[in-house]
């Protein structure tokens, strides 16, 4: 199967499965908003960092490697499979021992809770890890697709109800940990593969290099897109990190909608192709297309509806969140393009350019944050947009160097989406000043969200048509696009018979 068809087929489930997950997360989130304190919301939030680091030593470094690595062979594999899980029982007995001087810190028995859940998960994942990457090299990727789908959806409603009778934030724990427990038999299951009882140590050497480079950059990933949560937690307390997370999570909803089918598909496709340099462009280009045209919409909009979405979906508790909120959907395009040259930076083989630029987003990011963390939680989300815009052309360069795809190109990718977007955010904002002010939250933006999605329609066909089409080809069903352009077909063949009975009636076929 060719690039293409490989790339479609495997985002087309991909993203059916995302959605889901989408919103599947989303109606929880929504429930819980309303269940949950902030307080309580902000505890949830620091057990997500801790679970982050945890599973970057315990399953990033050992997943990314087998599927950058495609070359691993079978007593390679087996060695990376037991050192995984030894490491991930490490880890888990690790936080174990941290749980009870990190809750009398904060004073909550409950994050003590919340991080025994997390260390359990930790372990149960580290167990998946190498299961899982086969089959992501394997490109197993519809079965996957549907698979965390379903199960995303079947421990939804048990969240739903622990937290509805009481058990407040570990409802989310506990059903995390069944989901890791779920998906990891299913690995197990559908990989084909099974380690060796005997361990050789010296084949961890084939791949050592490309384990220390993702540590060191998973670590560096923890520092530029995690570590913000952590030191607000601390400084600020958990009610403010509760408000911080809040505005962060439709974004990050969205962000992992588009993104994640995109990078997952891109990632194997990328590494097993990064010899050729004219396919690895195509597949470059083709990647952070789809990413720019669905991505723009959905933070250009939130930019003139974030508060009245917070409103209508969480409740006005969560209205202090509004101006973070803002800020992620600032950077949104930003962080979209960003993991997509990332994808393309890893998957060509260069991960010492990524470790040297993680290597500034890190020390940046944590350095924005203590600066800004004095003035309150809104100066830190802004100080993030300035930081992201600042170091933004540091991808774009090794992108292109990479790909050998020139700034001119990269910015006829990017801008034309772009340009739709701000089209799409002036009408709306036109439109929300003619809307009566005692409107109800939710009438309103289902009127705003209506409008700016039929403008970015239409201004995307005027701006970039060829490029919102090809987008479509690439995650739409062939078949569907097909039956659509036969309509089309046959309503222009009966408008042109209309207006001209008696001349012969053309053929409008290529």
């Amino acid at each position: 199967m060719e690039l293409r068809h490989q790339a479609r087929h495997g985002a087309i489930w991909l993203i059916c499965s995302q959605v889901m997950n989408m919103g599947t997360a989303a109606a929880v989130t929504i429930i819980l908003a309303n269940i949950l304190s902030v307080s309580d919301f902000g505890l949830l939030s620091l057990s997500t960092v801790c679970f982050a680091i945890g599973s970057m030593f315990s399953t990033g470094i050992f997943r990314e490697t087998i599927i950058l690595r495609q070359d691993v062979d079978e007593e390679a594999r087996t060695a990376l499979f037991w050192l995984s899980f030894l490491v991930s029982l490490l880890t888990g007995f690790i936080v174990l021992a941290i749980a009870g001087p990190a809750s009398r810190f904060l004073g909550s028995p409950l994050f003590e809770e919340l991080l025994w859940m997390t260390a359990a998960a930790i372990i149960i994942n580290g167990l998946g890890a190498v299961p899982g990457a086969i089959r992501t090299v394997n490109r197993d990727f519809a079965r996957v697709g549907i698979q965390t789908a379903v199960v995303s959806l079947a421990v939804a409603p048990v969240t739903v109800a622990l937290a509805a009778t009481g058990h407040g934030a570990i409802s989310v724990a506990v059903t995390g940990l069944i989901y890791y427990i779920v998906m990891t038999l299913l690995h197990w299951r559908y990989a084909n593969w099974r380690p060796q009882l005997h361990m050789r140590v010296g084949r961890i050497r084939s791949v050592g290099r490309t384990l220390l480079i993702l540590l060191s950059q998973q670590a560096l990933d923890i520092a530029s897109f995690q570590m913000d949560r952590g030191i607000i937690g601390s400084l600020l307390g958990p009610h403010q990190l509760g408000l911080y997370s809040m505005g962060r999570r439709l974004n990050d909803l969205i962000m992992d909608a588009v993104l994640y089918p995109a990078i997952s598909v891109a990632l194997p496709l990328i590494a097993s192709i990064k010899e050729d340099t004219a396919r690895l462009r195509s597949a470059y280009k083709q990647t952070l297309s789809v990413a720019s045209v669905l991505v723009v919409p959905a933070n250009f909009g939130l930019l003139v509806v974030a508060d009245l979405a917070i409103c209508t979906l969480f409740g006005e508790k969560w209205l202090d969140s509004t101006p973070v909120l803002r800020a992620f959907a600032c950077i949104g395009l930003i962080a979209a393009v960003n993991s997509v040259q990332r994808a393309v930076i890893q998957g060509g083989g260069r991960q010492d350019i990524w470790l040297g630029i993680q290597v500034v987003y890190a020390a940046t990011n944590v350095a924005v944050i203590l600066a800004a963390a004095p003035y309150g939680l809104h100066a830190i989300a802004y100080a993030m947009v300035a930081k992201g815009f600042l170091l933004s052309p540091l991808g774009f360069l090794a992108a292109g160097r990479i790909t050998g795809l020139d700034v001119w190109e990269h910015l006829k990718v990017v801008l034309l989406p772009v340009h739709a977007g701000l089209v799409m955010a002036s009408v709306v904002a036109l439109a929300r000043l003619a809307l009566p002010e005692d409107m109800a939250y939710a009438s309103s933006l289902a009127i705003l969200v209506a409008i700016g999605a039929s403008t970015y329609l239409m201004a995307m066909g005027l701006f970039a048509r060829s490029q919102f089409t090809h987008a479509l080809s690439l995650v739409v069903p062939q078949g569907l696009l097909n039956r659509a352009a036969s309509i089309t077909r046959s309503h222009a063949q009966a408008r042109c018979v209309r207006q001209h009975p008696h001349h012969p009636r053309p053929s409008l076929d290529p």
